[in-house]
């Protein structure tokens, strides 16, 4: 049994009303005829073809603002749900030029905004979404980015059609891009707000069946260089990859799906899903593609597996080697084996009483 958000992400988004969208319960967004001025207190208004659309506090009204007619069916759906990673994550179209990505979020996360933020303000050749609204609806434990659509396909989508040639021209900008990254170092395994990183393939796991699910992640506490390796080495039985004495900043999710290509095929459009960048052992960056099944293209549906499949990431790998990043994965692979089974620790059931005792609704389903 797990814990499913209430309401799970996939459902953060409701229609309340013709052109008018629920988005959790902090804020409504309607739809108007594209003369419609912004209504007082619009917190972000934006046009979409023949219509505005307007971000209002929910506890504003929508009375009179909007055409309360029902929709008419060859008219355009205000949104679309586009990608749904069960309770933990949804991404949504808000008509054709807007994205709101819904993520679920606890007290001492780090935030993706913010570290898009970081990115644009330090590194600004590097392309990432532009966000332009962004709140946490704490009552439903989740958080809202409303960014520009970036008009392109996945490198996933587009791998197939992409010549060897440019397979590797993508390969070696995004390992430019992390070699560039890489230039910002702390002396912490966190994140640039000081947060510490839950990525769960570096630090020990929890039993699927216990109440410390996708969304309410687990993370350590901001580490030194030396007590993360204590703790590395106090969770397995192996040895875990020898790493420097600085972290590297780095975005650890480079997959094909959350790189977006140019319509030609011929450069990187966008880097988008910023929520596990932080400061990581430098190891990590050449070695993360062999642990994380993100790194794999897409398989044709109604398979697990395909020849080929690992192409990108050991494109990316080989394109990061010549930047001065070796992959330890042999040596990260006897680590991982030999970590201690997962349990829950303390700390985990204490922050889900906590939840619970804050009055959040839950429901267990069953696996």
């Amino acid at each position: 049994m797990f814990h499913e958000m209430i309401p799970p992400c996939r459902e953060s988004i409701t229609e309340s009303g013709p052109n008018v969208l629920a988005l959790g319960t902090m804020v409504n967004c309607i739809r108007a005829p594209l003369s419609t001025p912004p209504p007082p207190n619009t917190l972000l208004s934006w046009n979409d073809g023949d219509f505005v659309f307007h971000l209002l506090p929910r506890c504003q009204s929508t009375a009179n603002l909007v055409d309360s007619s029902p929709q008419r069916q060859d008219s355009l759906p205000m949104h679309e749900l586009i990608y749904d990673a069960g309770s933990c994550s949804g991404v949504y179209f808000l008509g054709k030029e807007i994205v709101c990505k819904v993520k679920g979020w606890k007290e001492g996360m780090q935030s993706e905004s913010e570290t898009i933020a970081f990115v644009r303000e330090h590194f600004p050749t590097i392309p990432v979404p532009e966000i332009l609204y962004t709140w946490i609806d704490k009552s439903i434990n989740r958080s809202f980015d409303i960014m520009k659509r970036v008009h392109a396909r996945t490198l996933d989508k587009a791998w197939a059609e992409l010549t060897p040639q440019q397979r590797l021209n993508i390969a070696e900008q995004v390992a430019g891009y992390i070699s560039l990254l890489a230039t910002k170092t702390a002396k912490r395994f966190e994140t640039i707000s000081g947060c510490g990183v839950g990525t769960p393939a570096l630090i020990a796991g929890w039993p699927f069946e216990s109440p410390i699910h996708t969304w309410f992640r687990r993370t350590l506490p901001p580490y030194s260089v030396a007590e993360y390796r204590d703790y590395a080495k106090r969770i397995s039985t192996a040895p875990p990859p020898e790493f420097d004495d600085d972290f590297v900043f780095y975005h650890d999710d480079q997959g094909p799906t959350n790189i977006l290509v140019s319509d030609d095929g011929n450069s990187v459009a966008a880097i988008i899903d910023w929520e596990n960048a932080a400061f990581y052992p430098r190891y990590w960056v050449a070695t993360v593609q062999f642990a994380h099944a993100g790194f794999l293209l897409e398989p044709p549906e109604g398979q697990r597996r395909f020849e080929g499949d690992d192409e990108w990431g050991l494109s990316l790998v080989a394109a990061l080697k010549q930047h001065g990043f070796d992959d330890c994965k042999d040596a990260y692979r006897a680590w991982s084996k030999g970590k201690a089974a997962d349990v829950d620790t303390e700390k985990d059931l204490a922050e889900w009483r906590k939840i619970l005792d804050d009055g959040y609704p839950y429901e267990e389903t069953g696996v």
